[in-house]
């Protein structure tokens, strides 16, 4: 009879440590659509397409890119297929090397970012990285101000919440980055 009390209160137990980091490991997959967050990468990528003249965005394909990209400014909600959607469309104006070249940046970066996560598991203080090291965007922006935390965070939880907001209508960091980019393919 003791066994099966002891027994049972350690199950008990168990279930009480385990349920919470789980709820809490749902909460993070939930933050952002893996669509979403594809569909941030293409669009602070495309730039990168013009420093090599190979690829770069031609005139025309500037001309194509504008009115989808002022659509996904305009975009409240963006749940996994709208997003497929703008992906589809901005890709559809893209050339097969153009998008070959944005993959190899996107597995390069990836592996950056693996090597300074094992090196971060070897030395948790991360003492042994230097600054120069960590790629500017990973560390995220070093100015944000208070209000755009607080926008950013308002964005974060309701995403965790079910509510698939667009970034590049929500949050002003992601609205700029797709102004400027707007902008920058209007110079073309």
């Amino acid at each position: 009879m003791k066994r099966l009390i002891t027994l049972m209160l350690f199950v008990i137990l168990l279930i009480t440590l385990v349920y919470p980091q789980t709820q809490t490991q749902q909460q993070r997959r939930n933050f952002m659509s893996q669509e979403v967050q594809y569909l941030i990468r293409l669009i602070r990528d495309l730039r990168e397409l013009d420093k090599d003249k190979k690829v770069a965005i031609t005139k025309n394909q500037a001309q194509k890119l504008i009115p989808i990209l002022q659509e996904l400014l305009k975009t409240n909600m963006l749940p996994k297929k709208e997003a497929d959607k703008f992906i589809s469309r901005i890709e559809t104006v893209l050339t097969d090397e153009q998008i070959t070249y944005l993959d190899k940046l996107q597995i390069e970066r990836q592996k950056r970012f693996e090597e300074i996560r094992q090196k971060l598991q070897q030395n948790p203080q991360g003492s042994q990285i230097s600054q120069g090291q960590v790629n500017p965007q990973w560390r995220g922006p070093q100015n944000v101000s208070e209000k755009e935390r607080q926008e950013f965070q308002k964005f974060m939880e309701a995403w965790s919440k079910g509510q698939p907001l667009n970034p590049f209508y929500h949050v002003t960091m992601y609205k700029k980055q797709l102004n400027d980019l707007i902008d920058y393919l209007r110079k073309k």
